[in-house]
């Protein structure tokens, strides 16, 4: 093993919670009943377009340039001052970095609130950089933020691992020829067998994770 590849929210840090009640939560905030699957719904809108649809359902919130502006404020908030680093996690990287492993940052969230997030946590050094699903322009259910990530670090792929809590993702890394190391995180629950089958290795929590195995 030469190189890691990580993914962030639900494996590094405790933040895919938030994520998956951020919208009932926000309408909730302004005293309006959230239409219930709201939350499944926009799971995977950007901030831009769940401000548009926000300001489109519920014209009381505002313009979608309000919005979107009250998003970043709360998203920011938390990525700043109180998400928290998963267990076991800081023990990993600072094993993996003792054996020359080259890490990478791949993920879907804002460059922004991650540095500030791992800044905080103190592992933002640990990694050779960032690579967001923005800056290849797409998700993880394609291989472009992988197949950069992969020459970034300048590993070969039967060489390197990817570490993520999210199925399509390790699905799209598989099929790369990636190894796979899946940590359980509660947001993926409902597929928690098919993620096992598909994993390489797959924990419940890194401090439960053998490194030995890891080759």
């Amino acid at each position: 093993m030469n190189g890691a590849i990580f993914d962030v929210d639900g494996t590094l840090i405790d933040s895919m919670d938030m994520w998956m009640h951020f919208g009932s939560s926000f309408v909730r905030s302004y005293g309006i009943e959230a239409d219930d699957g709201l939350d499944l719904e926009i799971r995977y809108y950007s901030l831009r377009t769940l401000a548009e649809r926000f300001s489109r359902d519920y014209p009381v919130m505002g313009s979608a340039d309000d919005i979107e502006a009250q998003c970043r404020r709360r998203t920011e908030d938390f990525y700043f001052n109180k998400v928290q680093i998963k267990p076991g996690v800081r023990g990993l990287l600072e094993e993996l970095r003792s054996r020359g492993v080259k890490m990478y940052l791949a993920t879907a969230t804002y460059r922004v609130l991650v540095e500030k997030a791992l800044r905080r946590l103190g592992i933002w050094d640990m990694f050779e950089g960032i690579l967001t699903c923005s800056d290849v322009g797409a998700g993880k259910d394609k291989p472009d933020i992988f197949k950069a990530a992969l020459a970034a670090l300048g590993t070969d792929v039967g060489d390197t691992w990817v570490f993520e809590d999210a199925m399509h993702a390790m699905l799209t890394a598989k099929s790369l020829g990636l190894r796979v190391c899946g940590v359980y995180d509660a947001t993926e629950s409902d597929h928690t067998d098919e993620i096992k089958k598909i994993c390489d290795i797959y924990v419940d929590s890194f401090t439960k994770l053998d490194t030995s195995r890891l080759v």
